[in-house]
């Protein structure tokens, strides 16, 4: 049986699990770990250059002090979990008390015209948080669904001739209308979710009301909002797949795609009406504006629409799949971000402006894997356009980079930043290094 409680074991587990992910969890909470890190790589440089030169050293040389520097790691590394461990039975204590709940702040300001929030920066907020949605979606059974998966069966299924309806529908504001009583009716049907959980969420909503001020909905932008949106609409994505003429169904948080079987007596009005019905017996409704239908009879129909970042493009000639437009204007942004940037602090410090303007450019226009991430993320012009077809909109993006450089004065910044290439670091799959400080660089820019 699952351990949902918020036990220094399973505390430990979630700060090895994050650091895995490349969060600096140490830097965060526990500076009093970090030199224990700065022992353990050292003692890591020291075998690497004894192994290197091992030639120089007699055999039984040469063993003892493999054997030695062994020995200093593990005992490094045994300082550091018994640190990582006293300090987590300290937060444990925290969450474990009757007056707990973690914050929960507004940010000050919004995406996508919706309001943001996000958790508090203290080690018990941070590890409820975590505990939480590890409980949910493993009692659950919930998961958000992988974009790498859907875009190439969405490409399959568009670019067959099969009669068929395709309808691009979107929940209209889901977050802020997913009903709690209800929610929690659902988290509550089957009681595996332990109470000290259910209890922690109960109080976040009160606190989310508190600040929102309203009856509906739950927090945007927390990881426990994830799982749970996922969960609300469990029974939804069921009843989904038991339509009879269906297809195909995919859904990313609120983006759906459809796609049905022509039926006898039934047109687009009749599945829009279908899922909006199955909608609203979770008291949700489809965004009428970003919902659309597509008759596709014979396979020669034109039809456009954007999904997961990509536009998928159907004519008589076939599917073309690119970058989406709103993609591409978030890439223009993040262009004159990183010159304006460079133009303003070049004025007092040219040398890191210099620096950071290249780092900008060189994340934006090539891959990176996610620094000390044991998954093999990576993230790039590449990764996260990869399905695209054709690479008339990397073209553009390369001539606006090319405008923006042209107005820089530095003639040899200018020579330097023009070998950046959105369309080469795509074709080539170039590849860069960057550290976690150089990534922190890198985004500052783009929040602010």
């Amino acid at each position: 049986m699952l351990d949902q409680s918020f036990s220094p074991g399973n505390l430990v587990k979630i700060y090895h699990g994050e650091n895995k992910k490349g969060i600096n969890v140490a830097g965060m909470f526990l500076p009093q770990v970090l030199e224990e890190y700065k022992k353990i790589n050292r003692m890591r440089a020291l075998i690497r250059k004894l192994f290197l030169n091992r030639r120089i050293y007699r055999r039984s040389t040469f063993k003892g002090r493999v054997v030695k520097l062994y020995e200093m790691k593990r005992n490094y590394k045994r300082i550091k979990n018994e640190k990582i461990v006293f300090y987590m039975e300290d937060v444990s204590k925290v969450i474990g008390s009757k007056h707990f709940s973690f914050k929960v702040d507004k940010l000050p300001y919004k995406k996508n015209g919706k309001d943001v929030y996000r958790t508090g920066s203290d080690a018990a907020s941070f590890f409820a948080e975590k505990q939480i949605q590890r409980n949910i979606k493993r009692t659950y059974s919930v998961k958000q669904a992988d974009r790498d998966i859907i875009v190439p069966q969405l490409i399959s299924i568009l670019s067959d001739k099969v009669p068929k309806l395709v309808m691009k529908a979107d929940i209209e504001a889901f977050y802020e209308s997913i009903d709690r009583d209800l929610l929690v009716k659902k988290l509550n049907e089957k009681p595996v979710l332990s109470l000290s959980t259910r209890k922690l969420i109960t109080k976040m909503f009160r606190k989310y009301e508190a600040l929102s001020g309203e009856e509906r909905g739950i927090p945007r932008g927390i990881g426990i909002s994830a799982y749970l949106a996922e969960l609300y609409l469990k029974t939804f994505d069921e009843e989904i797949k038991r339509i009879d003429n269906l297809i195909y169904y995919a859904r990313y948080v609120d983006d759906i795609v459809i796609v049905v079987s022509i039926k006898s007596g039934e047109g687009e009005e009749a599945i829009k009406k279908k899922v909006g019905s199955l909608l609203d017996k979770e008291k949700l409704s489809l965004n009428q504006i970003k919902t659309e239908v597509f008759s596709c009879l014979n396979g020669n129909e034109t039809f456009s629409f954007e999904y997961l970042g990509y536009k998928f493009n159907k004519a008589e000639a076939g599917l073309k799949v690119l970058i989406s437009d709103k993609k591409i204007e978030k890439y223009k942004s993040r262009i004159s971000s990183s010159i304006d940037k460079f133009k303003k602090n070049s004025i007092k410090q040219p040398k890191k402006a210099k620096k950071e303007l290249f780092l900008r450019l060189s994340f934006l226009t090539t891959n990176t894997s996610l620094s000390n991430n044991k998954g093999n993320a990576v993230v790039g012009v590449y990764n996260t356009n990869k399905w695209i077809t054709e690479t008339g909109p990397l073209v553009h993006l390369d001539n606006i980079l090319k405008g923006r450089i042209a107005s820089l004065k530095d003639e040899k910044i200018k020579q330097k930043a023009s070998k950046f290439s959105f369309r080469k670091g795509f074709s080539e799959r170039r590849y860069t290094r960057f550290t976690s400080k150089d990534l922190e660089t890198i985004v500052k820019a783009w929040k602010q």
